[in-house]
């Protein structure tokens, strides 16, 4: 996949989007409908930060997903951080404003929802790393390519929009990545990446002259 092709970038997606990414991602997760519409939030508030920051894309056919923006992880974790705390001051008010009871337990059912998500996302199969980063990563400004994701019955959309993110990255980066499955491992392999400990991945952009 040589740098820089002539082909233009894809734009990134907004919040508007965020729910659809949710929702692929949920899909290529677990094939049972009724555990991926639960999973939906806690997979939309895992990519919420790098959307804030216009990493999202979905393909032409919104069918697959791909993350691409710079790796910034304290960043992300202070969105995360002001997302959940704003989110609880919102709570607290309601139960200021309106019935207590009933805020309550609303409460509590979101919560059981995020968590019931949290750990149908933990138990599927294909677990990774959760750092794209490790020890063997070289030194640079390093570019992450995360969450490809493709609803069922398509073929390669997730794949086929990161190959041509990965043609526009930055000369001189470094671009890392975390295999959720050892197919997923042999294919960045394949399109020039250097496999690293615990599926991870990186690929050096070569600089312009």
């Amino acid at each position: 996949m040589p740098p820089h092709s002539a082909q233009a970038r894809p734009r990134p997606s907004t919040l508007r989007d965020l729910p659809r990414a949710g929702w692929i991602a949920a899909r290529a997760s677990t094939p049972n409908v009724p555990l991926a519409v639960l999973s939906v939030p806690i997979y939309a508030f895992s990519i919420l930060p790098m959307t804030l920051r216009g990493g999202l894309y979905l393909d032409r056919t919104r069918t697959g997903t791909v993350l691409f923006e710079r790796r910034r992880p304290i960043l992300d974790g202070f969105v995360v951080a002001l997302v959940t705390a704003a989110a609880f001051v919102l709570w607290v008010a309601c139960i200021l404003v309106f019935d207590a009871t009933i805020m309550l337990l609303l409460g509590l059912a979101i919560y059981a929802v995020l968590l019931a998500g949290a750990v149908i996302a933990l138990v599927q199969p294909g677990g990774t790393t959760l750092s794209a980063s490790g020890p063997e990563t070289p030194k640079g400004e390093r570019w992450m390519v995360a969450a490809l994701a493709q609803l069922p019955g398509t073929r390669l959309t997730a794949v086929m929009l990161a190959r041509r993110l990965v043609e526009h990255a930055p000369a001189g980066s470094v671009l890392v990545a975390a295999a959720a499955t050892d197919a997923l491992l042999e294919r960045y392999v394949r399109a020039g990446f250097t496999a690293g400990r615990a599926r991870r991945v990186y690929r050096l952009v070569p600089a312009q002259t």
